[in-house]
Formats: structure tokens, C-alpha cells, sequence
């Protein structure tokens, strides 16, 4: 009989942190409920604030900061980084309304290194597309497709849950379910960049060195 080995290549992996439970979510919708915001996915609703976010002074906002900061460090010395730093360079809230049927289209966030999700609230999952998809499409057998789809699954979700925070690459394709709960639906967004000394070298010569203003 034939010897079969299944070998999975090209993970990619999704880091996941959790907040413990306060009360500052609550503070925090109050207040992005005051901040600059506009739809910013057309052709969907999504309410995207300005993407300054992680400037701010409200002390809240600085709390959850310190929090994604924890998180990034984690993160930098888990994978042992080349960096000195990973820094928020653009940092943002999303806000579905209740029923509203609205959700992020597929995307991906360009010319970042890590992309983040930090859920205020229950709400529609977030839903990752497989980076292979387009090998499935492109193959003779389109048909067979459909029965990948059911069986295997061309996305992987992420539910929504008060407090998560998820790390993934930039790069990955990624979108939001509908939000058809009669509750809004509060995310926190962000991309974060290698800052200071880069891929420190021979002579300890850095690669580069980057700073985010």
C-alpha cells in the first residue's frame, strides 16, 4: 500500500490577545461617538473614523494604546523581530449600526507590516481569504471548486468577542460578515510598522533605520 503524508505549507498565523474586563469600552463609544467619522467603504456604510486615533489624548484611548503597545512588543519578541519596535502608525474605529446589513468589503492593507481588529462589542465575524484562493480559481477543474468550498472552506473566521485583539500580516485579504444584529458593531483598527534599527547587521549596521511621526 501506498505511503501518504499531508503536509500544510504556508501557514499563516493570526495572533490572539485578550483585554480583561472593565469598563472601558463603554467610555470609549462615548467618546467615538463625538470624534470625525464618515463612510469610507463605499459602497458599504461602515462609519471609519479619522485615522488618527492613537494621537489622542482622551485618557481612555491611551489606556487601550498602552494595551495594543503590550501587545506588539509580545508580538515582536514572540517572532524575534528585526526591529527595535513595532509602532501604530495609522489607527482607527469602525462602527456598523444595528440591522444596518453594512460590513467591510475584501481588502488588504498595502504597504504596512502587521494590521490589526480590536473588538468593543459582539457583533459580524471577521473573515480571512485564503492567500490560495487564486490557485483554486485558476486550476482546469473550476468545477470542483464548489465541493472545496463546502467541504474544505476557502475562508477561516474570527468571531467577534468584547476585548480580543487579533495581529495579523498586512498583506492578508480579509473582510467584515454583515452586521444584521439590532446592536452597532465598534472595531478598533490599526497598522503597525517595524520602527528604529532594521535588521541590525554585520559592524552592527542597521538595514535602515524608520521612525513613524
Amino acid at each position: 500500500m501506498v505511503k501518504v503524508n499531508e503536509r500544510h505549507l504556508f501557514p499563516v498565523v493570526v495572533r490572539e490577545y485578550h483585554k480583561p474586563e472593565d469598563d472601558l469600552h463603554e467610555h470609549l463609544i462615548e467618546y467615538f461617538k463625538t470624534y470625525p467619522a464618515q463612510p469610507s467603504n463605499f459602497p458599504e456604510g461602515v462609519l471609519t473614523s479619522k485615522p488618527d486615533l492613537h494621537k489622542s489624548d482622551n485618557i481612555h484611548v491611551k489606556r487601550l494604546i498602552e494595551f495594543f503597545d503590550g501587545c506588539l512588543n509580545e508580538y515582536r519578541n514572540q517572532y524575534q523581530l528585526y526591529c527595535d519596535k513595532l509602532d501604530i502608525s495609522l489607527c482607527w474605529f469602525n462602527h456598523a449600526p444595528a440591522k444596518s446589513g453594512f460590513g467591510h468589503p475584501l481588502h488588504r492593507h498595502p504597504m504596512s507590516y502587521l494590521s490589526a481588529v480590536y473588538y468593543l462589542t459582539d457583533g459580524a465575524p471577521t473573515i480571512f481569504d485564503d492567500p490560495c484562493t487564486p490557485r483554486v480559481y485558476d486550476t482546469l477543474d473550476v468545477w470542483y471548486h464548489d465541493k472545496m468550498e463546502a467541504e474544505l472552506g476557502i475562508n477561516e473566521k474570527i468571531d467577534a468577542e468584547p476585548g480580543k485583539l487579533i495581529l495579523f500580516p498586512a498583506w492578508l485579504r480579509h473582510f467584515s460578515g454583515r452586521q444584521m444584529e439590532d446592536f452597532d458593531r465598534w472595531t478598533i483598527s490599526f497598522n503597525a510598522f517595524p520602527t528604529g534599527r532594521i535588521n541590525t547587521g554585520p559592524w552592527e549596521m542597521p538595514q535602515l533605520e524608520v521612525s513613524i511621526k
